[in-house]
């Protein structure tokens, strides 16, 4: 059976121009509710997920502003940057700095991007006109609203109220709402109706002997038969910015909906922009289709490629790990911790880190993890060597972790600095001492509890070797969490 994600990725890569037409394949966004960076669309779909606020609705409110409307078009109206970042002197003052701009790139028919800058003008924001043209869609919340939630509406109640013509939908987008929402509707339509001179339309299922309109709908039910009817009527090579599609759709609905926008992107060409906390849709797109956004007091940075497991743990914020990490002991634990801290501290929330004995309790355990379905790795110490393919690898270095440390020229004379000890004459004469106990005993002679010295004398091996000389085991940790 064909893989759609392979051969949508495939017919990407061929020829982007050819098969999406100006596909805006990259934004540069400074200054916009905190966001200065550099997005890339390396898929014709690009999931953006991360934490409430991060910023995942901005980058798709720029995106769906990256093109002129269509010159044929005399009924479809653009978006413009003004219409989702709007000024107030008294609520918002400032959504976007003086010197904002975007800088949008697309594909042309060359391997050469045409790049194009929207920027603020005094009071207006100038670089539409080169834009190239494009049908673009904005799919918020308030983009489908039930009939019967709507305050405007009052249709539905009244007594005038006609009925007009009866929309037909094609076969194909039945059995698409039919397949994603595993529900055997015998009919799928949209139904005009008409009150004191004004005409609207309104859902329509059937199935187990009874009809009922998008009144009687769940939301999850009228969103998902709104969506595919645009996706499905709009014309090819059209942009599409969808809010949190999964809402209230089921798991299996969502992995289903994603399944269905490779398929519809495959056939028309769409390039689709989603936000999204759900780590099922993720899961069902390649790597090239996920980002994440983590938001701080700096700013946005995005993680390109996220994993799906990664992203369900950074989401949970920690309470589901995406990779398990197993060590021989708490100071290998507290060692691996701080490295994570200084070189990616956007690690440290996405992984359980667990001291659990010795090398072969280590390797023993993440064998079981393992044949249980659990993502683990070992750490274990520098003097055990690797075994990669049974997931055993170590940390830098050649001894154990104690001894990296404690044994190390230039921490033992920092050491002896902050705390005025002569840490190489203790050693000496202290005879042959487990290195287990070794921030024991020289807290003992500091006077200092043992965890405050471990601490100080990890940041001065980490600071004396280099945080290069980590590479390799964040390398794995990185590659353990695609």
């Amino acid at each position: 059976m064909s893989d759609i994600r392979r051969d949508l990725l495939n017919k990407f890569n061929s020829s982007i121009y050819r098969n999406f037409g100006a596909f805006l394949s990259e934004m540069s966004i400074e200054g916009f509710r905190g966001i200065t960076e550099t997005i890339k669309f390396e898929f014709p779909i690009t999931a953006i997920s991360g934490f409430n606020g991060a910023g995942k609705s901005s980058i798709g409110q720029i995106a769906v502003c990256a093109y002129r409307t269509p010159s044929t078009d005399r009924i479809y109206k653009r978006k413009y940057i003004k219409d989702f970042f709007p000024q107030s002197a008294s609520l918002d003052p400032a959504p976007f700095a003086a010197n904002a701009k975007v800088i949008y790139k697309y594909a042309t028919n060359t391997p050469v991007l045409q790049n194009l800058t929207v920027s603020r003008q005094r009071v207006e924001w100038s670089g539409y006109k080169r834009q190239p043209e494009r049908h673009c869609f904005y799919v918020g919340f308030a983009a489908y609203i039930p009939k019967i939630e709507s305050r405007g509406n009052k249709m539905y109640n009244n007594a005038r109220m006609q009925l007009t013509e009866r929309r037909e939908i094609s076969p194909q987008i039945h059995n698409h709402v039919k397949q994603i929402l595993n529900s055997d509707y015998d009919q799928v339509w949209f139904q005009g109706m008409q009150a004191d001179g004004k005409t609207n339309e309104i859902g329509m299922l059937s199935r187990y002997g009874y009809t009922y309109s998008e009144n009687n709908m769940g939301f999850g039910e009228g969103r998902l038969l709104y969506m595919i009817d645009l996706l499905e009527n709009e014309p090819n090579n059209s942009l599409f910015v969808l809010e949190e599609p999964e809402t209230s759709l089921h798991g299996d609905a969502q992995y289903k909906f994603i399944k269905y926008l490779m398929d519809i992107c495959n056939r028309k060409g769409h390039q689709v922009i989603l936000s999204t906390h759900s780590s099922t849709m993720l899961e069902a797109l390649p790597p090239e289709g996920r980002k994440f956004l983590i938001r701080d007091r700096n700013g946005v940075k995005i993680i390109d490629r996220v994993s799906a497991y990664r992203a369900k743990s950074l989401l949970s914020n920690g309470h589901t790990h995406a990779l398990e990490v197993l060590v021989e002991d708490r100071f290998a634990k507290a060692l691996l911790i701080e490295v994570l801290r200084q070189k990616a501290p956007e690690l440290i929330a996405s992984i359980g880190i667990y001291a659990v004995g010795d090398a072969n309790a280590v390797r023993q355990l993440t064998e079981y993890l393992i044949n249980v379905g659990h993502r683990a790795i070992a750490i274990r110490d520098a003097d055990k060597g690797d075994q990669r393919q049974a997931k055993l690898y170590k940390l830098p270095g050649s001894l154990p972790p104690e001894k990296e440390v404690f044994l190390d020229p230039l921490v033992q004379d920092e050491i002896s600095r902050a705390y005025h000890l002569d840490v190489k004459e203790i050693f000496s004469t202290a005879g042959d001492l487990d290195h287990h106990t070794y921030s024991e005993f020289l807290a003992s002679k500091a006077h200092c509890p043992k965890e405050v010295l471990e601490h100080f004398a990890i940041n001065q091996y980490i600071n004396v070797r280099g945080l290069s000389f980590f590479d390799d085991i964040i390398s794995v940790i990185n590659s353990e969490l695609e």
